[in-house]
């Protein structure tokens, strides 16, 4: 079996972690990242099944250090890194948008566009035409600007691999105390 979390708890009742999720309750925690004697990570058990159940269900945790969020999109399951590349705005809560066939997170702060399954920032493009007029021309990727990481679905939970190799933008604020959670894992379904 894969190896499981170490989880820290804050809950604002008595019951079970899973009990307060079926109760539209909060739930708080920290689970810590581990690394194999390989240095590859394994998978973390993050969250119950149930969790991420419906359509438009997220989880925003902190895995390691890193704010990551899954978020439920039409029956796919997908985990990113919480925070927005460009400014630290609270990309994880924005509004998911088709752009182009794409899913996209929309950051709440500037309206950048992001893909659910590759992190990439795609934008409106532009370009003059003969006339000399400024026309549309599609959309466009900027490249992958937000970090996402492997997800899976297992019988007892969702488990996710964070995916850290190279270098991506989102990773300056990943880390950061003001991202999505705090700290904590905050389930809204």
């Amino acid at each position: 079996t894969p190896p499981r979390a170490s989880e820290v708890h804050e809950f604002p009742s008595q019951h079970t972690p899973q009990e307060d999720c079926a109760r539209g309750g909060l739930q708080t925690f920290t689970i810590a990242d581990p690394t194999s004697p390989g240095g590859e990570r394994p998978f973390v058990r993050v969250a119950e099944l149930a969790a991420l159940k419906r359509n438009g269900a997220r989880v925003h945790l902190v895995l390691g250090e890193r704010h990551i969020s899954l978020i439920n999109h039409l029956g796919v399951v997908y985990c990113i890194d919480s925070v927005c590349y460009h400014a630290g705005g609270n990309l994880a809560v924005g509004d998911i948008e088709e752009v182009d066939g794409r899913a996209c997170l929309t950051c709440p702060w500037h309206l950048y566009k992001v893909t659910l399954e590759t992190g990439e920032k795609l934008y409106g493009a532009t370009r003059f035409n003969d006339a000399g007029e400024l026309v549309p021309d599609g959309i466009k990727s900027a490249g992958v600007r937000q970090r996402v990481h492997e997800v899976q679905e297992r019988p007892d939970g969702w488990y996710v691999r964070l995916k850290l190799a190279g270098s991506v933008e989102s990773d300056k604020y990943a880390t950061r105390k003001h991202s999505a959670g705090d700290g904590k894992v905050v389930i809204r379904g």
